[in-house]
């Protein structure tokens, strides 16, 4: 019984509910997008507005001289660098926030309707594409007010987190039927996110381990590296300065690490999507 829970059929009919229910996955997209900017005066501002909002902060900070954060020659502008790095960090966090909210946020159809609850959870997930596409057009504005010019390859850059968002939508699956039974999983998940920020290359670069000279920056760096999410903005920022980048064994270690999250993540909803209508 056990061995028939992970056989290979199992994983077929999984992708074949998804593939019949690619209509109505669509439908939930297009009805989620539009939810966002309802009854909103600002609109699609609000989604600019976060990461820009943290850029500005940072960067009066480091003027001020009241941060000190050293960059690396020749690399970016320090407004740019968080930008990128508080772009990542949210697009990550908010795939994840938002697959964790999808079930509970749609009791009525779990309740009512049958269908293959992943659409929910995929389809709640994938507005952060729409939200990456906005900011990554403030990005080229900040670019054009700096007089800086990314390399051309810059544009293969939302490539790169393809990974990541599969990352933080297994953790939405696995996270979802929890949330749905003990709903303070959405606010912890918000308050490890708002802390994690720090724990990657959002505000500061990650030192060099050979130029570590106090225990705190030796820390920092592990800290850094055993974070997925780091070796992912590490490779967004080397192309973006340099137009290539070097796949090393940290950003290898993070795909396959989000690739077996999010089949985890997959097969453990499916295994409690049998609970979710009792439990709304």
């Amino acid at each position: 019984m056990g061995r028939a829970r992970f056989s290979l059929n199992v994983w077929v009919l999984m992708c074949r509910e998804m593939w019949d229910c690619r209509q109505l996955s669509w439908r939930l997209i297009v009805r989620n997008l539009s939810g966002q900017v309802r009854q909103s005066f600002l609109g699609w501002v609000w989604i600019a507005l976060p990461p820009v909002a943290t850029t500005i902060i940072f960067a009066l900070l480091k003027k001020a001289s009241i941060v000190n954060v050293p960059m690396p020659s020749e690399s970016m502008p320090y407004v740019l660098f968080v930008l990128l790095g508080t772009t990542i960090w949210q697009f990550f966090s908010q795939a994840t926030i938002m697959a964790t909210n999808s079930i509970v946020n749609a009791g009525n159809l779990v309740s009512k309707v049958y269908f293959p609850r992943e659409v929910l959870v995929v389809s709640a997930a994938a507005g952060v594409w729409l939200n990456l596409a906005i900011r990554v057009a403030v990005i080229g504005l900040t670019c054009l007010l700096l007089a800086y010019k990314p390399a051309p390859a810059a544009l293969l850059a939302p490539l790169l987190l393809v990974p990541l968002f599969l990352l933080g939508l297994g953790l939405g699956m696995l996270f979802a039927p929890i949330n749905a039974m003990m709903h303070d999983m959405s606010r912890m998940l918000e308050f490890a996110f708002q802390f994690g920020m720090f724990l990657a290359p959002t505000i500061y670069p990650t030192p060099k381990l050979a130029s570590c000279t106090t225990s705190w920056q030796t820390g920092l760096y592990w800290l850094h590296t055993l974070n997925p999410v780091t070796h992912y903005m590490h490779a967004v920022n080397e192309l973006v300065e340099r137009g290539s980048f070097i796949p090393d064994v940290g950003l290898v270690a993070a795909t396959i690490i989000s690739i077996l999250i999010f089949f985890i993540g997959w097969r453990f909803f499916h295994l409690c999507e049998p609970l979710l209508a009792e439990r709304l």
